[in-house]
């Protein structure tokens, strides 16, 4: 538990280090830019330039996505298959991120291809991205009690309720 906290920080520190990064040199624009070939027109912040470099999105991406694997596996028990399965699946939701990010960089170059009725970018995110958290949560929540509270935490349990003479606690009693 106590590596998963570090590592957690670890995350967090570097998601934290990116945005004082990105508020320093100034990457993004709050103002809309000319269009470049109509006048008159304005680009908004969504086709602008974002000042950033590309491996900075890959970057806060991946360790967003990892902050994510390590906040599922927190309170898991060492060794149940569900720490595995959310562990093989964050590898496989990552994989997804990065063809995502690499088919948006197609995309913007004109080479992108219809898939399900999308461009490519749109149908990984659409039925990628967007869908595939559901997998964990389904498997989290049909598997919580077993995953979180097993056998060993029982006894652990019963026994310090043995300790305690089964007596609850002084300053709840007569609270009821």
């Amino acid at each position: 538990m106590n590596r998963l906290m570090a590592l957690l920080l670890a995350l967090c520190s570097v998601l934290l280090g990116l945005l004082l990064i990105a508020v320093v040199t100034g990457a993004g624009r709050n103002v809309p830019l000319p269009h470049p070939e109509f006048g008159p027109m304005q680009v908004g912040i969504d086709a602008g330039e974002l000042g950033a470099p590309v491996w900075a999105a890959y970057v806060a991406g991946i360790v967003m996505l990892g902050t994510m694997w390590v906040a599922m596996l927190i309170g898991f028990r060492a060794g149940h298959w569900i720490h595995r399965a959310v562990s093989a699946w964050t590898v496989g939701y990552i994989l997804v991120f990065v063809i995502l990010m690499w088919s948006f960089g197609a995309y913007v170059a004109g080479d992108t291809t219809i898939v399900l009725g999308f461009t490519a970018p749109t149908s990984l995110l659409v039925y990628g991205l967007s869908l595939a958290p559901w997998i964990p949560l389904l498997a989290i929540t049909w598997k919580f009690e077993d995953a979180y509270f097993g056998p060993e935490e029982q006894a652990r349990f019963d026994e310090i309720v043995a300790e305690t003479g089964g007596q609850s606690h002084p300053s709840r009693d007569g609270e009821d």
